[in-house]
């Protein structure tokens, strides 16, 4: 006949009342706690000078070594303890099991391993290998380019000012290659970054140099701008891109444009940091923060839904690029910047009253407006994460111009 699974009654080794089997005799849970921690221990001795103390009494227990004495004698047996099932090694083996699946990034000081009172001192050991780009000759491409004439100043049109230039200028750029497939990347390393990222500066690099007012401003402000502004500038306008390729029902909702002639799929493409880090993509999650897919997902139905001219859109370009760099820079740059966005302002005011007829357009306006404010809260985050990741030495990248990527 088994055994019964729980019996009441005064339990003969202290007379309490039993609570269940523990170590295969019936006990309460005081003595059961109380043979798990002794019969564990080295240090303890069963012999009692008295040899036969009162165990529970005054409503506590009385002598320890005649207590543990009772519960051998009584039958508890060590061979039955269960240390598997101690809570501590249970989460230990459940956290190595998991191997980051569902988990949140890491704390700086694990990701780091150095404590957090010592995060900001550097070990007197480390050293870093950084790898180096030179943008020289981007900067020196770009003085170039600012040199010479505007590329569309030969077309036989005639614009009524500046943003209707752009406008244009953008959709030159845009269909400068007709005939050029748009290639869809599956892999992200160093090659395709760089590939990419000069191609973007110089893109708007070739628009700022048909900006006729931005074209008579100082040599050096013109650099200090377009160092400072072409990563809002080319984010804006590749999410526009995107927007219109998908309203036209030509890319899926998860394809993006990345480059003037690739485009990559959320979820289907390989990126490859070693080049720039020695941390797996596992604990650089904290630098590519989740919500920065859904706020690229969000601006991109946003420009859907609004269904921009093309005059809205390189007024948005302006907002952008020059609100980030007049912010940045300061000085007579900020200046120059504001006058720049002033006078697109006026011409936006007179395409909506005077060539569309659309007096009331305040709240079109706050719709676009609302879209810039978006990336240019992506673009702080960004550089913010970019400043921690220079700190503590997460990403081994240094550049010739840094000022042209601290948001990159």
């Amino acid at each position: 006949m088994p055994a019964p699974l729980f019996l009441s009654g005064p339990y003969k080794i202290c007379g309490l009342q039993t609570t269940g089997r523990h170590f295969g005799v019936m006990s309460c849970r005081s003595c059961a706690a109380f043979f798990r921690r002794a019969a564990g221990s080295e240090k303890r001795k069963i012999e009692c000078p008295i040899g036969n103390c009162e165990i529970f009494g005054g409503g506590k227990f009385q002598c320890k070594r005649c207590r543990l004495k009772k519960c051998y004698e009584a039958g508890m047996d060590v061979k039955k303890f269960q240390n598997n099932r101690d809570l501590i090694s249970c989460s230990s083996n459940f956290s190595k099991r998991q191997n980051f699946i569902a988990s949140s990034p890491q704390s700086l000081s694990n990701f780091l391993g150095r404590p957090s009172f010592i995060l900001c001192c550097e070990p007197d050991k480390a050293t870093f290998s950084n790898t180096v780009i030179d943008v020289t000759y981007l900067v020196n491409k770009t003085n170039w380019i600012f040199h010479q004439p505007p590329s569309i100043n030969c077309r036989p049109y005639q614009y009524q000012n500046s943003l209707e230039k752009l406008a244009f200028s953008l959709d030159e750029l845009r269909t400068k290659h007709p005939d050029q497939k748009i290639m869809q990347l599956r892999r992200m390393g160093k090659e395709e970054s760089m590939y990419i990222l000069e191609q973007s500066f110089l893109r708007a690099v070739e628009w700022f140099s048909n900006f006729s007012e931005f074209q008579e401003l100082e040599d050096y402000i013109k650099l200090e701008i377009i160092k400072t502004a072409w990563f809002g500038w080319i984010r804006l306008e590749k999410l526009s891109e995107t927007a219109d390729y998908q309203r036209k029902q030509i890319f899926p909702e998860d394809v993006h444009m990345l480059g003037n002639d690739t485009c990559l799929e959320y979820g289907n493409f390989e990126i490859d940091l070693s080049w720039c880090t020695d941390y797996s993509m596992e604990q650089l999650m904290f630098y590519i923060p989740p919500q920065e897919e859904q706020n690229c997902r969000q601006c991109v139905q946003d420009l859907i839904d609004l269904s921009l001219t093309n005059i809205e859109v390189n007024f948005m370009l302006v907002q952008v690029s020059l609100s980030q760099a007049g912010k940045r820079c300061q000085g007579k740059v900020l200046e120059a910047c504001e006058k720049l966005m002033q006078t697109q302002a006026d011409y936006l005011h007179d395409y909506y009253v005077n060539k569309i007829k659309q007096h009331n357009y305040s709240g079109r306006l706050t719709k676009m407006l609302k879209v810039i404010r978006q990336l240019e809260e992506d673009i702080r985050n960004r550089t913010e994460l970019n400043k921690l990741a220079r700190v503590f030495n997460v990403i081994r990248l240094e550049f010739s111009h840094p000022e042209m990527f601290d948001v990159h």
